[in-house]
């Protein structure tokens, strides 16, 4: 059972149809509820449904078919394995059948091996249904959207659900308009099984007598029926006294009632046996469980791509989502950025103005300390005739007595040593002679002065 998580049992009634649902706990399943629907009303699709959960929660989904459209036969085989036996019992359809065997579909059931017999035929039960009949039922299925994964014999389950535990008749009255199943059970093991369908009024009781007698005689002919059978009459209370009159009339070794099993048990044990080796008694066409599983493989890739589809749409609308709020962004930046665009150029003009204007004014006094230092380094014996300031350089030229050219060198000493405004450094970086010579009775003197960058 650990292959299924859950099952649903959907039964055909006459006027309408009864889903019950399970739950696998185990090896077995647990009654969640049921419900009853009416023949146009769909199945709950939460319920019966398909899609990608049941790849990891598989769901088992059984239809009942109809009793009264089935038929059921017992046959006698050597033990094998199951293969074999498909092959013997489809070389005895058309024997066992009431149908062309190209008209039906059939199903088979093996029933255990006697206890104490090994070597024993087994029985196996033959579940024969009009072609017709099943696909007309799928496509009503279909159509209310239950996707049936089995279809099966509800009496079969009525019949191995009930311990025979003593030989005689076996007698399953059927619901309204259903036929009865009677099963002979002789030697332990079912020797004939017919669902027969009754007639309403007084004709049911020599229709029923003359259906016992033709069997029993046909089971003293093989050999099984060895005496007067026991009537093991299976129904509920509310119909048992009137069944158990009328085979009373007839059942020299008397009747015995037993209670059934109650719908829901059956379609739960119509659920285990089908979710655990069930697998020969399916009436459903191996074409329409290919079908089914072909459709339920195209409708999750449908669903993976249009998910597919829907996660990219919704990430092309994010991303544009993203972009125009990014392009906003820019945009307004750009915006902003052009309106900074004059405020800058006006104050880059306004620190190059600044920067001009402070320039000019370090350069007056730089030329006032020049001329400071000038004043102050040279001799009175010395005549200054020009002097040139040059942004960072000055240009003195004079005259001396011939007598007074050592002070054009003492002249010349001083400005090298003299200090800046602050007294931080010196004033001049460098200081060279530029004209030293006789012109008659005077000396012609020139110096260029270097100011250092630090006082610029």
């Amino acid at each position: 059972m650990s292959r299924w998580y859950s099952a649903n049992v959907l039964q055909a009634l006459p006027g309408g149809r009864r889903l019950w649902r399970f739950s696998a706990k185990g090896s077995r399943f647990v009654f969640d509820g049921d419900r009853t629907l009416t023949l146009q009303e769909p199945a709950p699709a939460a319920a019966v449904g398909k899609n990608w959960k049941t790849l990891v929660r598989p769901k088992l989904n059984v239809a009942w078919l109809p009793a009264d459209k089935v038929f059921l036969r017992a046959v006698q085989l050597p033990g094998a394995d199951t293969a074999e036996i498909a092959s013997m019992v489809e070389l005895q359809l058309e024997k066992l059948s009431p149908l062309p065997v190209t008209h039906l579909v059939w199903s088979f059931y093996l029933m255990p091996k006697t206890e104490g017999k090994p070597d024993a035929l087994r029985t196996v039960i033959v579940i024969i249904a009009a072609r017709s009949y099943v696909e007309e039922f799928l496509g009503e299925l279909e159509g209310r959207g239950f996707l049936a994964d089995r279809i099966e014999c509800p009496g079969l389950d009525q019949l191995l659900s009930t311990k025979m535990n003593e030989d005689g008749i076996w007698f399953f009255p059927g619901g309204a308009e259903e036929p009865a199943l009677i099963v002979w059970h002789y030697g332990g093991t079912i020797q004939n099984l017919t669902l027969l369908p009754l007639l309403a009024g007084p004709e049911r009781g020599p229709q029923l007598k003359a259906h016992i007698e033709q069997i029993a005689w046909a089971g003293e002919l093989e050999g099984w029926l060895t005496g007067p059978p026991r009537v093991h009459l299976v129904a509920r209370d509310g119909e048992a006294e009137g069944w158990k009159a009328l085979l009373a009339s007839w059942a020299d070794q008397g009747v015995e009632v037993l209670a059934p099993a109650a719908p829901a048990e059956l379609a739960a044990f119509s659920a285990e046996r089908s979710g655990n080796n069930g697998a020969t008694s399916n009436l459903l066409p191996p074409e329409y469980s290919k079908r089914y599983h072909q459709q339920l493989v195209d409708r999750l890739w449908m669903r993976g791509i249009m998910a597919a589809v829907g996660i990219y749409i919704f990430g092309v609308l994010v991303y544009f989502g993203v972009l125009y709020g990014c392009k906003k962004t820019y945009n307004d930046a750009q915006t902003e950025l052009a309106a900074l665009g004059q405020s800058f150029t006006n104050a880059n003009a306004h620190y190059t103005e600044i920067g001009i204007l402070k320039q000019r004014q370090d350069l007056k006094y730089a030329s006032l300390d020049c001329w400071k230092a000038t004043a102050e380094y040279m001799p009175e014996s010395l005549m200054l005739d020009g002097f040139y300031f040059n942004r960072n350089r000055i240009e003195l030229s004079g005259t001396a007595a011939t007598e007074t050219t050592e002070d054009v060198y003492a002249f010349h000493d001083g400005l090298r040593q003299a200090q800046d405004a602050k007294h931080t450094g010196l004033l001049f970086s460098d200081v060279k002679i530029g004209t030293l010579r006789l012109q008659g009775n005077k000396t012609v003197w020139s110096f260029t002065c270097y100011l250092n960058s630090e006082t610029q």
